[in-house]
């Protein structure tokens, strides 16, 4: 199995990364299994894994990551790798805290782990940004709770430190190179579920929701799902550039994608508090340059995550979620039907559906945000 797993890596990374504007690889994991699909392409290069985890591609898409497995080329000791925008760069967090910086031509350190790093988060030219916070047992207020942008060695503070006990979170860098993270109040899974405010630098922007996918940068613009309250059918809006984009009330915007020349989707159903997980029923909308409906998903169906890609055309996950129960527990199925919209058409790309056990943890739905993007990867 070992060596089925090493072939089939190999294969894999030896194929050409998309090139810009053509077709782009999807690599998805279910369970320890992992498959790379090739858009335009009957290929389907199927992945063994000694364990799951997150997939990530390069900042040039010829590599990817599941965990901290770099396929064919390394194992990490860290659960998840963070890649550079551009480049086969990528930085992660050992076990022990230090934060190490990887290229196919070794590892280097970026900081200690006496230094305490929280979060990673790249931006461009090289800029990685580092959340703080230094908590010896015993443990009261930590001590060093900043942000800092590390380059090349060098370290510099732009926020911090705060008051009181609040972990700062990375999730990235604003276009003009501030460091966008959020202040993890208490380290209270609760306290963020209803949202927290999100800085730039030093600088209060608005509350949002700490999910990766509600803050994405796309070139030289910025698109950010803002409001509170943990029910993402509820109350949301899509700011871009500081600029309410969804502009309708009477939908809850989510998951925006966008692209550098200005272009923007997201996904959207009715606004309102839902009366159980998995009743969602979002469409996914185009907001600029124009707005109009791209999907109408059947009822029972819910369309998630939309991706832009650089041919014009629109990934999505149309997905529906049942429960039953067996023996006494119960089983949740995650219905997942990754589709590509183009020119108007709607075509299936693959089958990303799973089943369960709610014991397990592993939930795909939390207050209605799905969350597809810890196990689908598109490459840039």
């Amino acid at each position: 199995m070992r060596a089925l797993a090493v072939a089939v890596a190999t294969v894999a990374l030896a194929l050409p990364a998309a090139g810009a504007g053509g077709d782009a690889k999807i690599a998805y994991v279910l369970g320890k299994r992992a498959t790379i699909v090739y858009l335009g392409s009957p290929i389907r290069q199927p992945i063994v894994l000694s364990r799951t985890g997150v997939p990530r591609w390069s900042g040039d898409g010829r590599l990817l990551s599941i965990g901290g497995w770099v396929v064919g080329r390394a194992h990490l000791p860290a659960t998840q790798l963070f890649w550079a925008p551009t480049g086969e760069i990528a930085a992660y967090a050992r076990r022990d805290g230090a934060v190490m910086q990887w290229t196919p031509r070794g590892s280097r350190s970026v900081v200690p782990a006496a230094w305490g790093a929280t979060s990673i988060a790249w931006g461009p030219s090289g800029h990685l940004a580092l959340g703080r916070s230094i908590c010896q047992v015993p443990c009261g207020v930590p001590r060093h709770q900043e942000v800092w942008i590390w380059r090349n060695g060098s370290l510099r503070r732009v926020a911090g430190p705060l008051r009181g006990v609040a972990r700062p979170i990375v999730a990235g860098f604003a276009p003009d190179g501030r460091v966008l993270w959020w202040p993890d109040e208490q380290g209270s899974a609760s306290i963020a579920a209803d949202g927290l405010p999100l800085y730039a630098n030093r600088s209060r922007i608005v509350k949002t929701l700490p999910d990766a996918d509600f803050v994405v940068r796309c070139g030289r613009h910025l698109a950010v799902v803002a409001g509170g309250d943990r029910y993402t059918t509820h109350g949301k809006r899509i700011l871009f550039d500081g600029r309410d984009s969804s502009d309708d009330a009477t939908r809850s915007w989510v998951s925006p994608s966008c692209t550098a020349n200005g272009r923007l989707v997201a996904a959207a159903g009715r606004n309102w508090q839902e009366t159980r997980f998995g009743a969602e029923h979002r469409a996914i909308w185009q907001l600029l340059p124009t707005r109009r409906q791209l999907t109408r998903p059947p009822p029972g169906w819910t369309d998630e995550s939309p991706h832009l890609l650089n041919d014009g055309s629109v990934l999505f996950v149309r997905t529906r979620q049942t429960a039953r129960k067996v023996n006494g527990e119960w089983i949740t199925t995650s219905r997942g039907l990754l589709e590509r919209l183009l020119h108007g058409k709607i075509v299936r790309v693959t089958d990303v559906s799973f089943a369960s056990k709610d014991s397990s943890g592993d939930w795909l739905n939390y207050y209605g945000h799905y969350n597809w993007p810890d196990r689908i990867a598109i490459s840039p």
